[in-house]
């Protein structure tokens, strides 16, 4: 269940890059569009040459991350989470002097963003699994239940 959400909240975030401003995302520099189709199974070097060059897709979108990380993680961060306080920088990184610092002057409530904007879109999904124990005695608590436990009534 954990990894079909998870699978779920990657495909949306992925999705909200491909149709931003109604544009398609285009690869980064250096990943060009195949000249024809590539042939082969699904997994094989032509097949995965095929699917780095197609604008949107996961290879393309990792190479993008990778290269232009403000490009990529910027406006993710500025779409999908709940900001007290908008970032003015996405990224500032030094490896060499070990300086990592993402969204410089940003401040967010992480209850805000893992539990009330969901309870607000779907209430009735499913928020936690408690794994007990005794093998088959799982519980699940919707959003709904977890907020008011956690807030009192609304």
């Amino acid at each position: 269940m954990a990894v079909h959400s998870l699978g779920r909240g990657v495909g949306r975030l992925l999705g909200s890059l491909r149709g931003r401003l109604g544009q398609p995302v285009r690869p980064p520099c250096g990943v060009s569009a195949p000249r024809r189709a590539a042939s082969g199974p699904p997994g094989s070097a032509p097949a995965a040459a095929a699917a780095a060059a197609q604008p949107g897709s996961y290879q393309a979108l990792s190479v993008l991350a990778a290269q232009e990380p403000a490009a990529f993680w910027g406006p993710l961060a500025r779409d999908t989470l709940v900001w007290d306080t908008p970032y003015h920088t996405v990224w500032d990184c030094d490896f060499s002097s070990g300086k990592i610092g993402w969204f410089l002057g940003g401040q967010l409530n992480v209850s805000v963003n893992c539990l009330d904007q969901h309870v607000q879109k779907s209430p009735e999904s499913v928020a936690l699994i408690w794994e007990r124990d005794e093998p088959g005695t799982e519980v699940r608590i919707t959003y709904s239940p977890w907020l008011q436990t956690r807030c009192g009534p609304q």
